[in-house]
């Protein structure tokens, strides 16, 4: 769970961003995952709003919108989640190799594969409709976020950004296993001491993603391009904002990936019976959670 919710931030921005916010407040513990996914539609509508500003005329029709995205996601998505949580809690009570972990991961991310797909999404018609004006917010919008983003991972020391690392995976771990031990806290430091994490590289990754979608909207909206066609390129969008264009950048998240795999692999087997037991349990209550809000409890 922590290494999708990381590898969603890192995924995309802007508003494409916003439709996996039903996806990411389901990461959030098992009482918040109630409490937020129920309200998901009126939260996605705020944050949404907040990078469009729409009009009077476009706010009815984006809750609508939303609410059958979120109806949808309900009735088809969560079901796909239990069952994978199902399935994988087996696993989390034994070791685990490097290359069993990237299998894990690979699960956990291809479950997420028809929420991240345009045929899906019902605020295709907005993006013809967004103004200069409206445009323009975004772009706004999206250079705060940026800059909040570039504060806290760049404009930083190399020892802050090595503390900031450790706090956000030892908080992410805690969440799966409980209370990691003096040991297990070294490990984890020491592992993530020989990363290739380079913040710079992300940074401009993440510029690029902004253009292009920005790019990507005008497009659509300056072409008068019908459903199917936005839906086309909306679609063209994803892919590069989730696997890169940059052969460089490629390569760096696959590096990434791996690290990942093989830190998660060494912290899961260092992890005594009682915290596998823990983790187990933490998959069931988010499994029994997906399935209560899908209605099958």
């Amino acid at each position: 769970m922590p290494m999708i919710k990381n590898a969603l931030r890192h995924a995309s921005n802007g508003l494409t961003s916003l439709l996996l916010l039903l996806v990411l407040t389901l990461l959030q513990g098992c009482t918040l995952i109630k409490l937020s996914y129920n309200q998901a539609d009126t939260l996605m509508y705020w944050r949404l709003d907040s990078y469009a500003d729409f009009s009077s005329e476009q706010s009815p029709r984006v809750k609508e919108g939303l609410t059958r995205f979120h109806d949808w996601h309900r009735r088809t998505q969560l079901p796909v989640y239990a069952d994978l949580l199902r399935d994988l809690r087996p696993q989390l009570a034994e070791p685990l190799s490097a290359a069993q972990a990237c299998l894990v991961f690979d699960q956990l991310r291809h479950a997420l594969d028809s929420t991240l797909d345009p045929a899906h999404w019902t605020l295709l018609w907005l993006a013809g409709e967004l103004s200069d004006e409206q445009l323009r917010h975004l772009e706004r919008k999206q250079a705060i976020a940026t800059a909040e983003w570039k504060a806290e991972w760049v404009s930083i020391s190399p020892e802050q950004l090595q503390k900031l690392r450790f706090e956000q995976s030892l908080s992410r771990s805690e969440m799966l296993y409980g209370t990691l031990d003096e040991a297990q806290k070294l490990a984890l430091r020491t592992a993530l001491l020989t990363t290739e994490f380079n913040p710079l590289r992300n940074y401009a990754e993440r510029l690029r993603r902004e253009q292009d979608l920005r790019q990507v909207l005008r497009k659509i909206r300056d072409e008068k391009l019908g459903p199917e066609a936005a839906r086309t390129q909306l679609k063209s969008y994803m892919e590069r904002a989730l696997v890169s264009p940059n052969p460089a950048y490629q390569r760096y998240v696959q590096t990434l990936t791996s690290e990942g795999c093989s830190t998660f692999a060494r912290l899961h087997n260092a992890t005594t019976p009682a915290q596998r037991a823990k983790a187990v349990r933490t998959l069931e209550g988010y499994e029994s959670d997906f399935r209560q809000l899908a209605g099958q409890l």
